[in-house]
C-alpha cells in the first residue's frame, strides 16, 4: 500500500476526492497541515519544506482527522507547553488523528512477512 492508495481510501470512505497541495506559504510556518471540507471535496494542505517523511506524517495526521470525523481543529486559546509530549494531550482530537497518523505509517511500511523473516 502506498500513500496514494491510503488518501483514494480515505476519499472512498468520506465520499469525497481529495485534492492534496504543498506550500510554502509563510502561515504554514507554524501550521504542519491543514484540511477544509467543501461541499465537492476536501483539500488538504502541508508544509513544503519538511522532509519527505515529515510530510507524509502530516498528510497522514489530516487523513486521520476526516477518519475520525473530524469536521476542524480548533488551536487552542493559550499556546500549549513547549513539551512536544504536551502540545498532544491539548486536544482530542489532536489525539486521534496523531494515533492513526502513527497507524497508517505502520500499515504501509509494514514489509511482507517474508522479508521480515528473511531480511
Amino acid at each position: 500500500m502506498t500513500a496514494n492508495d491510503v488518501v483514494e481510501t480515505v476519499a472512498e470512505v468520506i465520499g469525497k476526492p481529495i485534492v492534496l497541495e504543498s506550500t510554502v506559504d509563510e502561515r504554514f510556518k507554524t501550521t504542519t497541515g491543514s484540511f477544509a471540507i467543501t461541499l465537492e471535496f476536501v483539500f488538504i494542505v502541508f508544509r513544503g519544506i519538511d522532509p519527505h517523511s515529515y510530510q507524509m506524517h502530516s498528510l497522514f495526521h489530516e487523513l486521520g482527522h476526516l477518519l475520525c470525523g473530524h469536521t476542524n481543529c480548533e488551536r487552542p486559546a493559550t499556546a500549549p507547553d513547549s513539551d512536544p509530549t504536551q502540545q498532544l494531550l491539548w486536544n482530542e482530537a489532536e489525539r486521534e488523528a496523531e494515533f492513526l497518523a502513527y497507524k497508517i505509517t505502520a500499515l504501509i511500511s509494514r514489509k511482507p512477512r517474508s522479508s521480515q523473516a528473511f531480511g
